[in-house]
Formats: C-alpha cells, sequence, structure tokens
C-alpha cells in the first residue's frame, strides 16, 4: 500500500515526544510514503513558528526530510485541483464538508490513488477518501 503522510504524521520524527510507533511505522513504509506541498507548507509554517536553535534545527530537518522525499510530494497542480472540485461539490452535498487543506490533501491522495496516514480522522473520514490512522490502527 502507498501512503500520502499527513502533517501530524510526518513530524513525528522531529517532536521531542514523537510516538515511537509511529516512527517506526515510517522507518518501514518509508519507499511506500508520499506527502503533499500543502502538508510541506504546513511543515514549513511549524517549523517558523518555533525561535532560536530549536528552529534552526527543525529547519535542517525540513530541509533533509525534502530532500529525501524527492519525486514523492506531490503538488496541488490543475488535475489535483478538478479532483478537489468534484469531491468539495459531493461532500457539501452531502454536508460533509471539510477544512480546505485538508480537503487539497484528500484530493492530492485521491489523484495519486493513495491513503491519507492520519491521526486526523475527524476531519478526513469522508466518503471516497481512504484513511489509516497509525496512532491507533499499528
Amino acid at each position: 500500500m502507498n501512503w500520502l503522510l499527513d502533517t501530524d504524521v510526518l513530524s513525528q520524527p522531529a517532536k521531542k515526544n514523537g510516538d515511537p510507533k509511529v516512527i517506526a511505522w515510517l522507518r518501514r513504509e518509508k519507499d511506500n510514503c508520499h506527502t503533499s506541498s500543502v502538508v510541506i507548507a504546513q511543515l514549513a509554517y511549524w517549523v517558523r513558528t518555533k525561535k532560536g536553535k530549536q528552529r534552526e534545527e527543525l529547519q535542517a530537518w525540513l530541509s533533509r526530510l525534502i530532500a529525501a522525499m524527492q519525486g514523492r510530494i506531490h503538488g496541488f497542480n490543475v488535475s489535483v485541483a478538478h479532483v478537489w472540485a468534484d469531491q468539495e461539490k459531493t461532500l457539501e452535498d452531502a454536508g460533509l464538508r471539510m477544512p480546505l487543506e485538508d480537503g487539497y490533501i484528500a484530493a492530492t491522495a485521491r489523484k495519486h490513488g493513495l491513503t491519507i496516514a492520519t491521526g486526523n480522522e475527524k476531519d478526513f473520514s469522508r466518503p471516497g477518501i481512504k484513511v489509516f490512522n497509525p496512532f491507533k490502527d499499528l
């Protein structure tokens, strides 16, 4: 199976108290892991909220992460935009809209046939979106 890693999962190795089961799972699954440019933006913002040495260390981690995931970071492009528009209309009609950024991430996963690995089941559990929670399902 191939995964699209959400921010909460992808950030675990960079956290002081990251979940060891999730970190081990990431190591095992590393070749099957993808992410979205939206997730990278969220991580970059998180880094910018820190100061001093912590910020420097997180920036170095993010740079290494981006290099390691080269070719597996999917952008929000025209084809993903159309998937998002269809998805958004379907969810709106069902009264199940989701937060904008999460909708972009979900559309990226759907476009590329990926299952979203996230602890945020509340916002991602929608019809047509495959979700795996490594925090509880491992």
